[in-house]
């Protein structure tokens, strides 16, 4: 049971590490407005051209929300303590309820 418990925490550590730059790339375009211009034409993503206000309201709670907590998430993972601390169970758990 350790092993998996051990291979569940590398999992979702690489889970939270990848997702960093992802959201930097991807997510928060209409932010940061590095590739957004050949993000759109490339996928035709008028949403991602004009985001509506609704839009740009969720993706400035991800920037100041889930991004800063990602580094901690993997940390937290990667040294075993989401088993043997409430706060951090309990901050993993609702950025887990806002992904998804």
């Amino acid at each position: 049971m350790a092993a998996v418990t051990g291979l569940l925490e590398w999992v979702f550590a690489l889970y939270f590490l990848t997702h960093i730059p992802i959201t930097l790339m991807i997510d928060l375009q209409p932010l940061v407005h590095g590739l957004l211009k050949w993000y759109a034409v490339t996928f035709k993503d008028s949403m991602m051209l004009e985001p509506p206000s609704w839009f740009k309201s969720f993706l400035c709670c991800e920037a100041a929300l889930q991004l800063p907590f990602f580094p901690f998430a993997a940390y937290a993972f990667l040294k075993g303590w989401y088993g043997r601390n409430e706060r951090i169970m309990l901050c993993m758990q609702s950025s887990c309820r806002y992904s998804f």
